[in-house]
C-alpha cells in the first residue's frame, strides 16, 4: 500500500473478540463491520489451543499490499507479507484470508482462517511453518500442507512431506509422508505416519515448587503444553547412537524415555542383531529388550545374532616375522 507522498505503509485492522463490536472503523474507504474471535467458536478460549487463541486480546493483521473486504463472500483478504497477532501468537503468509459469518444473536464470527504461501505458525515454544496453513475453528484442527514442513519446540523438532496437523479440542499433532521427530540429543523416530499428545504442564509457580520452592502464587504461575506421547504407525525406525530398532508400530512415552516397538521387530548394533515380536527400549539408558511372538522367527522365541569380536592381530602372529 503507497500512501499520498510516495511512501509504502502496511494496511492494518484490529480483530476484537466476540462479544464486543467494532462499528464505524474506516480502512481503504470501506466501514468494517461487527466482528468476532478467530477461535472461539463456541468453546472456553483456554481450552482451545489452535492459532491465536489469547483470549480476549484482539487480533491485529497487517499487510504490506492491502486488506480486502469482500462483503458479498463474506471474507476478509490481506495480501502482501502478511501477518495476524494475538498476543505472544503469530500467524504468517503471503495471503492471509478470514472467513465469517453471523451468529444468531446479530454479531459475527470467523469459522477458518487461511495463509497461502510460506504459511508460519508462531507461539511461545513453538514454529510450525509450510506453504500453507488451513484452521477450520468448529473442529479445532489446523492443518499445513506444502513443503518444506516443519514444527520445531525446544525439545524435538518434526518433519513431514505430506502434512502437518493439530487438532486442538483433542490435543493431538499429526505428521504424515515420512514423518521424523529428532530429540534434541540426535536420537529420531521416523515413520509413516506420527502422532503426539499434548498435556498440560504447570509453569511459574508450580514449576518454583518443584525446585524446591514454597509452590505458592508468585504471580507467574500457569500451564502450558508439552509432549507426553509419540505414536508412530508403519515402517518404524527409531535411531540411537548405539541402535537401530524397525518395527511395524511403536509408542514412546515421552516423560519416561521408553520406547515400545511391536510388529516384526528388528534391533541392529554395530556387530550383533535381534528380531522379535515387541522390544522395550529404553532410550535415555541404553537398555533394549526383546519379546519373542508368532511373528519373531516362526517359533515364538526372540532370534539373536551375536558376532564374535576378536582382538587384532599382533605383529608376527599368523606366520609372520
Amino acid at each position: 500500500m503507497t500512501n499520498r507522498s510516495g511512501i509504502r505503509a502496511r494496511a492494518g485492522l484490529w480483530v476484537v473478540p466476540r462479544g464486543a463490536v467494532l462499528r464505524g472503523a474506516v480502512l481503504g474507504g470501506a466501514v468494517l463491520g461487527v466482528l468476532g474471535l478467530a477461535v472461539v467458536a463456541g468453546a472456553p478460549v483456554r481450552a482451545q489451543q489452535g492459532p491465536l487463541s489469547g483470549g480476549d486480546s484482539p487480533i491485529e493483521v497487517l499487510a504490506d499490499d492491502g486488506i480486502e473486504w469482500r462483503r458479498d463472500e463474506n471474507l476478509y483478504v490481506a495480501r502482501g507479507n502478511a501477518v495476524a497477532i494475538q498476543g505472544e501468537d503469530r500467524v504468517y503468509g503471503d495471503t492471509l484470508i478470514a472467513h465469517y459469518r453471523e451468529t444468531p444473536e446479530g454479531s459475527t464470527e470467523i469459522w477458518r482462517m487461511e495463509a497461502r504461501g510460506a504459511a508460519r505458525i508462531t507461539s511461545p515454544g513453538r514454529t510450525v511453518t509450510g506453504n500453507t496453513a488451513i484452521y477450520e475453528v468448529d473442529s479445532g484442527i489446523l492443518v499445513v500442507r506444502g513443503g518444506p514442513l516443519r514444527m520445531e519446540t525446544e525439545a524435538e523438532v518434526v518433519t513431514a512431506s505430506r502434512s502437518l496437523e493439530y487438532w486442538s479440542n483433542e490435543r493431538m499433532a499429526v505428521a504424515r509422508g515420512d514423518a521424523r521427530a529428532v530429540r534434541v540429543n540426535g536420537d529420531t523416530v521416523e515413520a509413516d505416519v506420527l502422532t503426539g499428545h499434548f498435556t498440560d504442564a504447570a509453569v511459574g509457580g508450580t514449576r518454583a515448587a518443584a525446585d524446591g520452592g514454597d509452590g505458592g502464587e508468585d504471580g507467574a504461575g500457569g500451564t502450558e503444553q508439552g509432549l507426553s506421547r509419540l505414536e508412530a504407525f508403519d515402517n518404524v525406525v527409531i535411531t540411537t547412537d548405539k541402535e537401530v530398532v524397525r518395527g511395524a508400530r511403536a509408542v514412546y512415552d515421552v516423560p519416561a524415555g521408553i520406547a515400545t516397538v511391536v510388529g516384526d521387530v528388528t534391533i541392529t548394533t554395530e556387530t550383533d542383531q535381534l528380531a522379535g515380536e515387541r522390544a522395550v527400549v529404553n532410550l535415555n539408558t541404553g537398555v533394549s529388550t526383546l519379546e519373542g511372538g508368532a511373528g519373531a522367527d516362526g517359533t515364538g522365541r526372540a532370534r539373536a545374532l551375536i558376532a564374535p569380536q576378536r582382538p587384532p592381530s599382533a605383529p608376527g602372529e599368523n606366520g609372520g616375522d
